[in-house]
């Protein structure tokens, strides 16, 4: 079976639409479609948001020990890599699914850009990652709308997103929205701090891969005991936003830090919750 084959068959076995596997994925609903239409496999570079999104692992969709046929293109790799392929290609089926389960945790590990552009993962001189978010949602205005924030964030719930440096999957359940746009928290902040965090709204799956720097803490209030009966996790995680001059000219970034509060809930799920604490670390020039 093809690679495109499998994915229109998972799709139709979690019964899932194509529209939402381009929500998740970031994948043109035309693109996907083409698949099917001209008998086509996605591209390599797209394969792990695809594996993600369909909950299935990059061996089940690359490997099928029952098909020995090699369904690999060869066109676009030049003859060093062709090399590398070939000695894959022509291993065992086991060997090649060590291959393959380790090139996808390998992917995972690395550095994160979305397909837009607007939002991407770096790495500081210190090797700490940073979520760039370079389009701005919310301006600068009197106030921050932040039942517009909370709406926006509405999107998000239902959705789950892995933290890479500990691979614990992180969900959004329906009280994150209320609690990120008008907890105490949020309403003690002002100017570029609260600015900041109405604009992380938009990268909030990014701010999560990233997460780090663990710590757990009990639950000590009575009316979270079933949704974080099993306690509390914090991260650290860090974000940039642009700053431009009078002539609307990017200048550079300031890069905030914030605290991930996570709430182990009753069914065993990890919640994200708020983050809190939100700070400007440092301003960075553009280069």
């Amino acid at each position: 079976m093809n690679i495109y084959e499998k994915i229109f068959a998972r799709l139709e076995e979690i019964n899932m639409s194509q529209i939402e596997l381009s929500r998740r994925t970031g994948i043109a609903t035309s693109t996907i479609s083409d698949w099917r239409k001209k008998q086509i496999n996605p591209q390599a570079d797209k394969l792990v948001a695809i594996c993600k999104a369909l909950d299935m692992s990059l061996v089940d969709l690359l490997c099928d020990e029952e098909d020995k046929k090699n369904e690999f293109s060869r066109a676009d790799y030049v003859v060093g890599e062709q090399f590398i392929i070939d000695s894959i290609m022509m291993s065992s089926g086991q060997m090649k699914r060590r291959v393959f389960s380790y090139l996808e945790r390998w992917i995972r590990k690395q550095e994160i850009k979305l397909p837009t552009g607007n939002i991407s993962v770096i790495s500081d001189a210190e090797g700490k990652k940073v979520v760039v978010i370079n389009d701005l949602r919310f301006k600068r205005s009197k106030n921050v709308d932040w039942n517009m924030v909370e709406n926006y964030l509405k999107e998000y719930i239902g959705s789950c997103t892995e933290i890479l440096d500990t691979n614990e999957l992180i969900y959004i359940g329906r009280d994150f929205p209320d609690e990120y746009s008008h907890s105490k928290d949020t309403k003690v902040l002002r100017g570029p701090n609260e600015y900041a965090k109405a604009n992380a709204s938009v990268a909030i799956r990014e701010l999560i891969q990233i997460a780090a720097n663990k710590t757990f803490s009990e639950n000590k209030k009575s009316k979270h005991n079933s949704k974080a009966k099993y306690g509390w996790y914090r991260y650290d995680t860090r974000f940039a936003v642009p700053k431009y001059n009078n002539d609307g000219e990017l200048t550079g970034y300031n890069i905030f830090k914030g605290r991930m509060v996570i709430r182990h809930a009753q069914d065993n799920k990890l919640y994200l919750y708020d983050i809190l604490r939100i700070k400007k670390e440092t301003s960075e020039p553009h280069e």
